[in-house]
């Protein structure tokens, strides 16, 4: 499957490479276009045991790509990752201003059908303001889903590539379906993929959060 991942942070950068490793064609989109060029050199922006040598494998394998051009990889892509920063804002809430500007121009930018996933840590309630400000901008039809991460730092590819559990919230069941088969090498094993609505998906990530 084609995916594109917005953000090429902590998490988006091990997401990214996971899911190419996992056999998906994947598009990674950030605006530091320097960034972007040292890591289409094989350069990998941060170090985490075990990354490097997946990045390297799937950059070679043309599974892997860089880009600063969001409408290229939305054309490319029927999966939209978003792994942006949301950083507490003064009053320490989440800001979620990176999370909603993407989701204006993805609105304005598809022209098919799309599903929009969010692996950003955001609170709850925040997948309908991600679907109301796409919505806002596009009469095409979509589906946004809460995919959180539970990824540990130091073992942050250990987990993703062998995670306890996937957690989807979504009531559509066409994007069920598509995030099955995303995640279906994982389900081959034994490892479980659990559905649920999107609010209490986001609410997952917070109540794992709480015990780490």
């Amino acid at each position: 499957m084609n995916i594109t991942i917005v953000g090429t942070g902590y998490v988006g950068l091990v997401t990214g490479t996971t899911l190419a490793e996992l056999g998906n064609t994947v598009f990674c989109v950030d605006i530091d276009a320097q960034k972007v060029e040292r890591m289409k050199q094989g350069i990998v922006p941060i170090y985490e045991p075990g990354l490097e040598e997946i990045f390297l494998r799937n950059i070679q394998a043309q599974r892997l790509f860089f880009t600063t051009d969001l409408k290229e990889a939305l054309d490319q892509s029927e999966v939209i990752y978003l792994a942006l920063p949301t950083p507490p804002g003064e009053d320490g809430s989440a800001d979620l201003s990176y999370v909603l500007s993407v989701a204006e121009q993805i609105g304005s930018l598809m022209t098919e059908y799309k599903v929009i996933v969010n692996k950003s840590t955001v609170p709850v309630g925040t997948a309908a303001k991600v679907q109301e400000t796409i919505e806002a901008r596009t009469d095409i039809p979509f589906d946004v889903v809460s995919n959180p991460e539970f990824l540990r730092e130091g073992f942050a590819v250990e987990d993703s590539m062998n995670p306890a559990r996937v957690i989807v919230g979504s009531e559509s069941e066409q994007a069920r379906e598509i995030m099955a088969k995303i995640y279906q090498p994982f389900t081959n094993t034994g490892v479980p993929i659990i559905f649920m609505d999107e609010k209490s998906s986001e609410l997952t990530k917070y109540a794992a959060n709480s015990f780490l």
